[in-house]
């Protein structure tokens, strides 16, 4: 069986929100003890990111983060992981499943997410670097500024829904 976004259908629209979809990226979440995930690169400043070679770590709260990756990475990053908290309380488990990746660009960017989303999207306090679980329209969203594009991750169930709502701010 052949893996199938459940947004395969919704390239026009994309391309007509200058966005793209980063389909099967990996994505872990890990629980560890801060000082531990700050030995291997973890951000420990509330909602900042860091991208340390080709992995993503985002701060979600102050023992976990989620770790995003290439598709396809992510038993190797979740083995690289459990190696270097061995004897270690911590998790790993892999969420590839469990959140959509959509990367947007253009200008227009962050005035399209404020028109459902009530984080502060203004560059006096969102850049490269930050991320923020927060909500945009009625979908649970994690949102990661990563050079000058938002990611936005959020439900396989919500994100046509999540595509639709940006189409509807881009209107006039």
């Amino acid at each position: 069986m052949t893996a199938r976004s459940p947004l395969a259908e919704r390239s026009s629209d994309l391309d007509r929100l200058d966005a793209r979809e980063l389909a099967f990226v990996s994505q872990l979440d890990v629980r560890v003890e801060p000082s531990t995930a700050a030995s291997l690169g973890f951000p420990t400043v509330p909602n900042t990111a860091t991208t340390p070679g080709d992995r993503d770590f985002l701060w979600l709260g102050p023992d976990e983060w989620l770790v995003v990756g290439a598709p396809g990475a992510a038993g190797g990053i979740a083995d690289e992981l459990e190696t270097s908290f061995a004897g270690l309380h911590h998790s790993v488990v892999d969420v590839s499943a469990n959140r959509v990746v959509l990367e947007l660009a253009g200008p227009s960017r962050h005035d399209r997410l404020a028109s459902a989303c009530p984080i502060d999207l203004h560059p006096r306090s969102w850049g490269d670097g930050r991320c923020a679980q927060s909500v945009f329209g009625a979908a649970q969203v994690v949102l990661h500024e990563r050079d000058g594009a938002t990611r936005l991750f959020v439900r396989p169930s919500f994100a046509n829904y999540v595509v639709d709502l940006l189409l509807a701010a881009s209107q006039p």
